[in-house]
């Protein structure tokens, strides 16, 4: 139901950059986590995601149900990442937008948001063709993880 709220938040922005938002949000279990928290991580990521898209460009949101807990995945069919800078894309502050329109936060606080519920968060990209992240929640954090 979070996920969905916030697919229809940023709904209108892709549809003004002319992006198709396609959505396929399985049902999931219930999953230890400060739901709020999870949803800035959607937004961040679908917002990124739209951004990368030129016009006519598409954006997907899947959920599914996973061995060890639940997945959240979003691929863009975007400009892609270069392999040169993947590595500093969850770095604070490090951005590609241009001047004025990013912080260079969205990413760096996803993963902290990720890494404290005890999931991971994954990128795969081809420039020029897109991107594809998921992220991995478990059912429960583990022991000893720290809330965000």
């Amino acid at each position: 139901e979070g996920i969905r709220s916030t697919v229809d938040i940023i709904r209108n922005r892709a549809e003004k950059q002319q992006v198709a938002l396609e959505v396929n949000l399985d049902s999931l279990p219930p999953v230890t986590c400060y739901p709020a928290k999870v949803n800035q991580v959607v937004l961040n990521l679908l917002t990124n995601a739209i951004d990368a898209c030129p016009s006519g460009g598409r954006v997907t949101i899947q959920t599914r149900t996973a061995s060890q807990g639940v997945e959240i995945q979003v691929t863009d069919t975007g400009c892609g990442i270069d392999p040169a800078i993947r590595p500093k894309i969850f770095d604070p502050f490090f951005t590609t937008k241009p001047l004025g329109k990013g912080t260079g936060l969205g990413l760096s606080i996803s993963y902290g948001i990720v890494q404290a519920h005890g999931g991971q968060i994954e990128v795969e990209s081809s420039p020029g063709q897109g991107t594809q992240f998921l992220v991995r929640l478990p059912m429960e954090p583990p022991a000893g993880a720290r809330g965000p």
